[in-house]
């Protein structure tokens, strides 16, 4: 297509650029919607209409299923309560639609308030000097330390410890402040460097009476009895005695402060009234908490949709799509070395850029709308006819026109932006990533300076609110939403000043522009 200049080299009118200006966005519609380094663009405007669509079939597919299965009649789905058996509720509703089931065990102390310490009696009493603990397996997490905050021996007549100050020794200890003294000083108030502890194998603690006794009970205190996880305590032990210290006898073994397996069982029943589904969970035989909720809730799916749109379509996949389009229509042209034919032909520079900025516009327009509307067409098609036609009776048109007007006035205002700053830098990373956090922080500015971001207007203009947690933090819902939303056509008005304000900065730009390939600039 040839540009035309007037007759005897007048300058164009204004209907004359015009139509200089829409015959280059014709010849440049071609590349911007297929410009190979832009293909990617088209993953980020369908990506929200393959997630709820995905959704949609999901959910249409788990209902068949359910519905295969048997439906329950709504009455009795609700009339479960908590604390009811599992076996009384499936005589009520009958054959869940679907059924799980699971145990789950842990470890807990086989009786309370021992706190680590145990006692071992033994009958009839003995007489022994050297009294001597043996530990096989130190604790119960696996770790090879042991860990002793007393050992006590105790003979059948009276309270007294005969172990306590006595002489003792023991494998090589963790440090010098936790010797095997520490373990018959009579006490465990001093935490860690009131205990013995040793690695060095084999572990043992041995005890001189200093005369043969008659001994009957031990007691040992093991790591939790001086505050420590239980999970440190020995798990295995022996005790032994001798009279001359060098032949021992086993007296007691004892797998330590005993943990026993405490088991629980947990069963998931599922059943469908053809549009609800009720999920009861059984603890032990009993109905510990119910859910029922449509398998497919409109108000939810719309709040997501809304979501969707301002924290990713709005924020990121058009701010990208964008840059990915417009920051090459220039600098794409001078990586080609082919800008140069643009400027020789009989169109002023403006035009050229008008042209251009328009090609960009109507792409990026057509794909980003036409995403958005194709979500919103994904997120409602699963819904029951009913619904959708009450939603529609209620403005779910307007909604659906002012979510697509969104994205294309963000096509508008981010175009603008990554056009210009193509005529000005090579390379998009830092300037992007300035822009990025500045539409980012559009909350937390001073409203004037609100007015200077895209962002802004764009959020104005939707329908629905973005979802916020109650519990959200204030920084994160002022990152979420504009502090002060603009009327939509003062959204709109003010948008489109901005653009217009950037337009001009990358006219006076492209009319200083000189072409040198070998600098690219």
């Amino acid at each position: 297509m040839a540009l035309r200049q007037t007759q005897g080299g007048a300058a164009p009118s204004f209907s004359g650029r015009a139509r200089q200006a829409w015959t280059i966005a014709r010849i440049e519609l071609r590349r911007a919607f297929f410009a190979k380094r832009a293909l990617w663009v088209y993953g980020l405007a369908l990506l929200p209409s393959l997630i709820f669509f995905g959704h949609g079939v999901e959910v249409k597919i788990r209902g068949e299923r359910l519905a295969r299965r048997g439906l329950t009649a709504p009455a009795l789905m609700d009339s479960a309560r908590e604390g009811e058996a599992v076996e009384d509720v499936r005589k009520r509703l009958g054959k869940p639609a679907e059924e799980r089931w699971s145990v789950r065990s842990k470890r807990v102390r086989k009786g309370p308030g021992n706190v680590g310490t145990t006692t071992h009696v033994i009958e009839p009493a003995v007489e022994a000097r050297f009294v001597r603990l043996n530990i096989i397996r130190p604790t119960y997490s696996g770790e090879p330390v042991a860990r002793i905050y007393e050992f006590e021996v105790y003979g059948p007549e009276g309270p007294e410890n005969l172990a306590l100050g006595r002489s003792v020794t023991g494998s090589i200890p963790c440090s010098q402040d936790q010797g095997p003294e520490k373990a018959v000083n009579g006490s465990v108030a001093r935490g860690q460097t009131d205990r013995w502890c040793a690695e060095d194998r084999p572990l043992f603690l041995q005890v001189d009476l200093g005369a043969d006794r008659r001994v009957a009970r031990f007691v040992v205190k093991h790591a939790s009895a001086g505050g420590e996880d239980e999970e440190s305590d020995t798990r295995e032990f022996n005790i032994q005695v001798s009279g001359e210290g060098k032949t021992f006898t086993t007296v007691e073994t004892s797998s330590g402060a005993a943990f026993v397996e405490e088991r629980t069982e947990y069963r998931h029943l599922v059943y469908f009234d053809g549009r609800r589904e009720a999920s009861l969970l059984f603890v032990d035989g009993k109905l510990e908490s119910r859910g029922i909720a449509p398998l497919l809730n409109f108000e939810e799916d719309r709040t997501i949709f809304a979501g969707i749109l301002q924290f990713f379509y709005l924020r990121l996949a058009i701010f990208f799509g964008c840059l990915g389009m417009f920051m090459y229509l220039f600098r794409g042209e001078m990586s080609n070395r082919t800008l140069h034919y643009w400027f020789l032909a009989p169109a002023r520079r403006e035009v050229l850029l008008a042209g251009k900025y328009a090609a960009g516009l109507i792409a990026a327009a057509t794909i980003f709308g036409g995403g958005a509307l194709l979500a919103f067409a994904a997120m409602i098609w699963p819904h029951d006819a009913l619904e959708i036609q009450a939603y529609w009776n209620a403005g779910g048109m307007g909604h659906a026109f002012w979510y697509a007007a969104a994205a294309a006035l963000g096509c508008v205002g981010y175009g603008s932006v990554f056009l210009a700053l193509g005529l000005y830098v090579r390379n998009p990373i830092v300037p992007a990533a300035v822009l990025l956090a500045w539409e980012g922080a559009n909350g937390v500015l001073p409203h004037v300076l609100q007015k200077m971001s895209i962002l802004y207007y764009l959020q104005s203009l939707c329908p629905v609110p973005p979802p916020m947690d109650d519990d959200a933090p204030a920084l994160v819902r002022l990152l979420a939403a504009p502090a002060a939303p603009a009327s939509r056509p003062g959204a709109i008005l003010g948008l489109l000043l901005l653009t217009a304000f950037v337009l001009w900065i990358a006219a006076r730009a492209v009319r200083r522009m000189q072409i040198s390939y070998g600098s690219d600039t």
